[in-house]
């Protein structure tokens, strides 16, 4: 299935009768579709709770480490947010959690790479507090925002 089948039939996705029922409780089914797609973000693009392999992930020598892990490895789950935006765009509780999860990756990565005394770690908090904001703008819709400091930030 392609992009753009996906996108065009995502509309009727967003209507109220279109549910999962789990555990006895209602949810909308493009809020679920977009939580998952999130979750699997989270996950490549290392954001808090599943932070902590990006650190300890950089065993090389330091430039090779910092180009690596900077420009391709966790870049791409900022990447598949920006692209499957008309997907988030339905979904306001989708876009709340993502702006929610960004902010708190960015204050916590930020404020945990300034107790680093390792220079690797503290590249590896900085990058993963530079992919919390580039999930927060995703999160209030800036999906050019994003990609933009995403490219920069390579």
């Amino acid at each position: 299935v392609d992009f753009s089948t996906i996108f065009a039939r995502a509309s009727a996705f967003s209507e109220p009768h279109h549910y999962f029922i789990f555990c006895n409780m209602r949810f909308h089914a493009i809020t679920v579709i977009c939580i998952l797609l999130f979750i699997g973000a989270v996950g490549k693009s290392a954001q808090i709770g599943l932070h902590t392999r990006l650190p300890d992930a950089m065993e090389g020598p330091t430039p090779v480490s910092a180009s690596i892990h900077a420009a391709t490895m966790v870049t791409a789950g900022v990447f598949m947010i920006a692209r499957c935006s008309p997907l988030f765009e339905y979904s306001s509780t989708a876009l709340i959690v993502i702006t929610f999860v960004g902010a708190m990756t960015s204050f916590f990565a930020a404020t945990t790479g300034i107790l680093q005394n390792d220079l690797k770690r503290v590249i590896a908090y900085s990058t993963c507090s530079q992919l919390g904001y580039m999930i927060f703008a995703c999160g209030i819709s800036n999906y050019s925002v994003s990609v933009f400091h995403l490219m920069n930030h390579a």
